[in-house]
């Protein structure tokens, strides 16, 4: 079997994002970019997977646990970019899968029928290019008579050579290693930008005679890059429909997907109904059979059990909610863990901040949670404790199970 690496190509600053940040760090979806060229990768079967960061890197080294990191110490092009693996894969003997970083909806079914073509052409290089209407940003594909390819011609270069082409390149290619290092040393600096472009490796290998394929994805929509604010933002309405849509597929209702927000790695299940207005941020899991919203504004790490109904104008964070729990109103819990079969009023509020430190509440199975409570937390509600209307629970005065507190601050009711 043939060995296959990818590389994603991630060093640079990305200057038209306008941003103190490296483009690489920006969130889409309530992930950085850098987390989707490796998630594609994986999804793709590439287990090796080495990314090439520069500036600023010390902001994308906590994303590419699982990946192999290699330093541009000197941030030169595309070019000297893939060639900085070479030192890292010691004479690896294979196939390389080159990726841009900044083309996060490429499909990994894509990129395994790129794999597939360049392998049953036995081709040295291989481009996946896209037909565009409107081709402005990218790079055009050039070929020869015979329909071969021959250049790959960078925007900046179109007004001198007059080439207008409708076929643009993506940024993802197929290369043979170590072969293709040898070629990457003998390219030359662009000398309008300064840089070493890879896709003048192209033309070099046409002149070498070296075998160039491509392949085309029918889905313009994967090859967008993000180079700028607006790219990003047509990123996320493309990404959001997707995350969508494949929830819908496994059974859940989402009323308006227009008017709803669903960041990458969420889980829910089944029967669950997604109503309008909804946020619900990255690393949520939601159960079966539970109604969800509107206005509604679950935040990370929160986990909702099966049959859970949470109404308009509740926010979680951090927390996790137990079966037929309802909170149907204008509820806040942060860093609280609420049992089975609890009932949380209007108006609820845990104060999980106290300006230092975060602090945890628990509801126990089957309490009631009067309207307007307050909790400041660390506090417990024991089981099946009722708390009345605008009841002020203070930190460290837990509730016993079975009984009732009322009043600002609570004080327990005489058993009856």
């Amino acid at each position: 079997m043939q060995k296959l690496m990818g590389v994603i190509l991630a060093a640079g600053k990305g200057i038209r994002m306008r941003s103190a940040l490296p483009k690489m760090a920006h969130l889409l979806c309530g992930k950085p970019l850098i987390y989707y060229p490796q998630e594609i990768l994986r999804r793709t079967g590439i287990k090796e997977i080495v990314v090439v960061v520069g500036y600023k890197k010390e902001l994308l080294f906590p994303h590419l646990k699982g990946s192999h990191i290699v330093v541009q110490k000197r941030l030169s092009g595309t070019g000297k970019a893939l060639l900085a693996v070479e030192p890292y894969l010691n004479n690896f003997r294979g196939t390389l899968l080159v990726i841009s970083g900044d083309v996060p909806l490429v499909r990994p079914g894509t990129l395994k029928k790129l794999i597939n073509y360049h392998r049953e052409e036995s081709a040295f290089a291989t481009v996946l290019t896209a037909e565009l209407k409107n081709p402005v940003g990218y790079g055009r594909i050039l070929r020869n008579a015979k329909g071969e390819i021959v250049k790959i011609c960078e925007e900046i270069d179109l007004e001198k050579s007059g080439l207008g082409k409708a076929e643009v390149n993506s940024g993802i290619y197929c290369f043979e290693s170590p072969a293709i290092f040898k070629y990457l040393k003998k390219i030359r600096l662009h000398p309008r930008k300064q840089e070493y472009f890879l896709t003048d490796i192209i033309e070099f290998l046409s002149k070498k005679g070296e075998k160039i394929s491509s392949f085309l994805t029918k889905d313009n929509q994967e090859i967008l890059g993000i180079n700028s604010r607006e790219d990003l933002s047509r990123a996320e309405r493309i990404m959001q429909m997707r995350i969508m849509c494949e929830l819908m597929q496994k059974g859940v209702t989402i009323v308006d997907p227009e008017n709803t927000y669903i960041e990458e790695g969420v889980r829910i299940g089944r029967d669950t109904i997604i109503f309008p207005f909804t946020v619900i941020e990255s690393d949520v899991f939601i159960g079966e059979n539970c109604r969800i919203g509107p206005f509604c504004h679950l935040r990370e790490k929160s986990v909702i059990e099966d049959n859970v109904e949470l109404g308009n104008f509740v926010e979680l964070v951090r927390s996790r909610v137990g079966e037929f729990t309802r909170a149907k109103h204008l509820t806040y819990l942060g860093d609280t863990t609420v049992g089975r079969e609890v009932n949380i009023g209007a108006g609820t509020v845990v104060a999980n901040f106290d300006g230092k430190r975060k602090n945890k509440t628990v509801i126990q199975e089957k309490a009631f949670i009067g309207s307007g409570t307050i909790l400041i937390a660390p506090v417990k509600i024991g089981r099946g404790a009722i708390t009345g209307a605008g009841t002020v629970v203070l930190k460290n005065r837990d509730v016993p199970p079975g009984r009732t507190v009322v009043g600002v601050p609570a004080r327990l009711l005489a058993k009856e």
